[in-house]
């Protein structure tokens, strides 16, 4: 299930994965406000307590710029140090502030995540968030002990009239962008990382891009690979649903597929092998690459589902492959926060926003032959059944008819109608397409009025990152 569980962010990020110990630079903001949007006249905002991480390492002076990291859709650690972003604060002095997502990590605005409590889980609402915590910081006090926050906060520097430059990769490069167009005097720039800011439902061309990197030899990739794959989705394919039996032990079902729920969930775990690879291409020593995966399949001399076998066995080891609707709907029900899940509310956020279901329908792609990996399956049912619901359609439409999103009416989708945002994307990202590219992009569509660089091979927020030996002025 990860090409559509899968969080746009990663644990590289986080300078350490989120834990109990206490972090200096770790607060909760006491004051933020559930429903930015209430019209209740004369009503009292209801108050939470977001978490957020003020790191004044690098801050000199009064009025320094301020760096603000916005977190996305899973538990927000402290900025990491092979970020671009804190490179460049130790070179500019900056104060670093970094948010939470709400919903996300400790950052909790209900008591549960009822259907009816995750009304409050918008991206409008996350925005606000965004801009209330500006204004928090920006008035913080110089010397004097700052009751909002916990514990006790103490600023050392006048930031009245800092400027805001805000940062995010994938979906918070979305939030990043969008908080230019919508508080365009809280932030005088923002940068963007492989921001998919065009909502779609049936996102086959995630597949499209997965393929074409499979394909593309400058990061290890060939069209025989390609070819090996495709042939290797046709013979599994075939394989479960005729004879399961006959399936290798690494690529067998955990449980017995028994219908088209069931079939999604096998063969999108599969799909998925190599969505993650291609997705998180050469961003950590211990994980498959584009490469790896290709001399796995270009090098056995065996049928293509042999040598996929032999690859999920290296790469992927399991003794099945994973293959229960319900468990994944089971998971997807879970109501109760724990600090660390983040599937119910990403799925929520996709149901009602922004669509990105992963699908293998389309075409030029070579998981085409995974039948199971449907729009009906990875969004209509999914969303049907997790949030229980007697008819899903798609995300939420505008006033523009049933072709069109709220959220691309709200935001422009690639009609960025701003200034000083930058929005960096690779080309063998599979959310890129969804991004405002150039024009010499393979998937550069027409429906933009501007057009931001494209580095060749690059996966997912790679931009974001300074990779070893890499430093800002490189950049």
């Amino acid at each position: 299930m990860q090409n559509v569980l899968d969080s746009l962010e990663r644990a590289e990020f986080s300078k350490k994965t989120i834990s109990t110990d206490p972090d200096p630079t770790e607060f909760m903001y006491n004051d933020a406000v559930v429903d930015h949007y209430a019209a209740s006249l004369g009503s009292t905002p209801k108050k939470w307590s977001q978490r957020f991480y003020y790191d004044d390492t690098f801050i000199k002076a009064d009025n320094s710029p301020v760096f603000l990291y916005i977190g996305g859709e899973g538990a927000q650690g402290p900025m990491s140090d092979r970020m671009f972003m804190y490179e460049l604060a130790s070179e500019v002095g900056a104060l670093v502030v970094t948010l939470e997502h709400r919903y996300y990590g400790k950052s909790f605005p209900v008591d549960n995540m009822s259907v009816e409590n995750l009304k409050f889980l918008t991206s409008e609402q996350a925005q606000a968030d965004l801009a209330r915590m500006i204004d928090f910081v920006a008035a913080l006090p110089v010397g004097e002990v700052e009751l909002k926050a916990q514990p006790a906060l103490v600023n050392k520097f006048d930031l009245s009239a800092s400027r805001w430059v805000a940062f995010g990769g994938s979906y918070p490069g979305n939030m990043a962008t969008w908080l230019k167009l919508k508080y365009p005097s809280k932030v005088v720039g923002t940068v963007g990382s492989s921001a998919p800011v065009k909502a779609d439902y049936n996102y086959f061309k995630y597949a499209q891009v997965t393929g074409y990197a499979m394909s593309y030899p400058p990061i290890g990739g060939s069209q025989q690979c390609y070819d090996i794959i495709e042939a290797a989705m046709t013979s599994v394919h075939d394989a479960v649903t005729n004879n399961p039996d006959s399936l290798p032990p690494s690529l067998s079902p955990c449980a017995p597929v028994k219908g088209a729920e069931d079939m999604y969930a096998y063969e999108s775990e599969i799909f998925g092998w190599f969505q993650g690879t291609v997705q998180y291409n050469m961003q950590g020593p211990s994980i498959a690459t584009v490469a790896s995966l290709c001399s796995a399949l270009t090098s056995a001399s065996s049928t293509p589902i042999e040598a996929l076998a032999s690859m999920a066995d290296d790469y992927f080891g399991g003794s099945c492959v994973p293959s229960s609707w319900s468990d994944l709907i089971d998971e997807l029900r879970v109501e109760e926060f724990d600090g660390s899940s983040a599937m119910r509310q990403w799925i929520y956020q996709s149901c009602n926003e922004f669509g990105y279901f992963q699908t293998t329908e389309g075409s030029d792609h070579p998981f085409v032959p995974l039948k199971g990996v449907t729009l009906d399956a990875a969004g209509k049912k999914m969303c049907e059944a997790a949030y229980s619901l007697d008819a899903y359609a798609g995300p939420r439409k505008g006033g523009g008819g049933d072709e069109t999103y709220a959220s691309d009416e709200h935001y422009g989708a690639r009609d960025i109608q701003g200034t000083n945002i930058t929005m960096p994307n690779g080309s063998c990202d599979p959310w890129h397409s969804l991004g405002v590219i150039s024009e010499e992009g393979k998937f550069y569509d027409e429906d933009q009025n501007t057009a931001e660089g494209i580095v060749p091979g690059e996966s997912h927020s790679v931009s974001a990152r300074l990779l070893e030996n890499e430093s800002a002025s490189n950049y």
